[in-house]
């Protein structure tokens, strides 16, 4: 028996299995550090001429990929879900964020989620660790995470055919 979703979130649609929400994060991260791989190196090839010193010129980068890195992940948690409803991850698995009734989560409601799910990240190691126990929460009974709780919003999966 499939597990009630909150707030009425779709009369035809099902909780999406932790299995799924997972493989869809793993996507999703490598989707994201792979752009923002390749942003930081577009931005490092022009800055490397520059004349700076090398300690200084490493906590600059690194402080940029960082808060950068971020910054990016925010974004793109937050742009494909106001524009989609679904991250390319989520996509690739057949799932998506709904919000109250179904439809696509509001840009306010997209902000939250990807705030809690994102910006903890600019606290190494400590972010890491608190994103990754906060999202464990999508294993429990209701299927819903910290980030989905605060947002108001379920990730589901399309009924099965009949």
């Amino acid at each position: 028996m499939p597990r009630p979703l909150p707030d009425g979130a779709g009369p035809d649609a099902e909780p999406a299995p932790f299995s799924l929400r997972a493989t869809a994060r793993f996507i999703d991260i490598v989707l994201a550090a792979t752009a923002v791989s390749a942003l930081f190196a577009l931005a490092a090839l022009p800055a490397s001429a520059l004349p700076v010193d090398g300690y200084l010129a490493a906590m600059g980068w690194a402080g940029l990929l960082l808060f950068g890195g971020v910054a990016l992940l925010f974004l793109y948690e937050w742009g494909f879900l106001v524009a989609r409803g679904a991250t390319p991850g989520k996509m690739m698995t057949g799932i998506s964020v709904v919000g109250p009734g179904g439809g696509r989560p509001t840009r306010g409601q997209a902000a939250a989620r990807a705030a809690v799910l994102c910006l903890p990240q600019a606290v190494p190691c400590v972010g890491l660790c608190f994103t990754l126990v906060e999202s464990l929460g999508a294993a429990s009974p209701d299927g819903l995470a910290l980030h989905d709780r605060l947002s108001r919003t379920a990730v589901v999966r399309p009924p099965a055919p009949a």
